[in-house]
């Protein structure tokens, strides 16, 4: 049982097996979380993240292309 076993969270930021995002995604789900993954929407980063998951034994997590630049630019700050 682990401390985060029913618990499900989604990943930003796994660019590689190197990624800061992939190592905590790692030990999430190896303390039992269920973890979904974003990537930018570029057939490269798809193929690297696909990639990383499949070498770490995710090849059937979600994942899901997700650019928020796209609705930030129009907001004013």
């Amino acid at each position: 049982m682990g401390i985060l076993d029913g618990k499900k969270g989604l990943i930003f930021g796994v660019a590689n097996e190197r990624s800061i995002a992939w190592h905590i995604a790692q030990q999430a789900v190896e303390h039992g979380a269920e973890c979904a993954f974003s990537f930018l929407p570029r057939e490269k980063m798809e193929g690297r993240v696909r990639k990383t998951l499949s070498k770490g034994g995710l090849e059937d997590a979600w994942a899901f292309p997700c650019d928020t630049w796209r609705y930030l630019k129009h907001i004013r700050y």
